[in-house]
C-alpha cells in the first residue's frame, strides 16, 4: 500500500525534503508574481 501523499517526509531522505522546499518556494514566488500582475494590469 502507497504512504499517503501529504505525510511527513522521513526525516533521513534529503532529496524529498529539499524537493518540498523548492516547490513549496516556488509556489510562493509565482504567486506572489501572479498577485502583483494581477494588481497592475487590473488597477492602472
Amino acid at each position: 500500500m502507497a504512504p499517503h501523499p501529504y505525510a511527513d517526509p522521513p526525516e533521513d531522505d534529503a532529496v524529498e525534503i529539499w524537493g518540498r522546499r523548492i516547490g513549496r518556494g516556488l509556489a510562493v514566488v509565482c504567486g506572489l508574481g501572479f498577485g502583483v500582475y494581477l494588481i497592475v494590469t487590473y488597477l492602472r
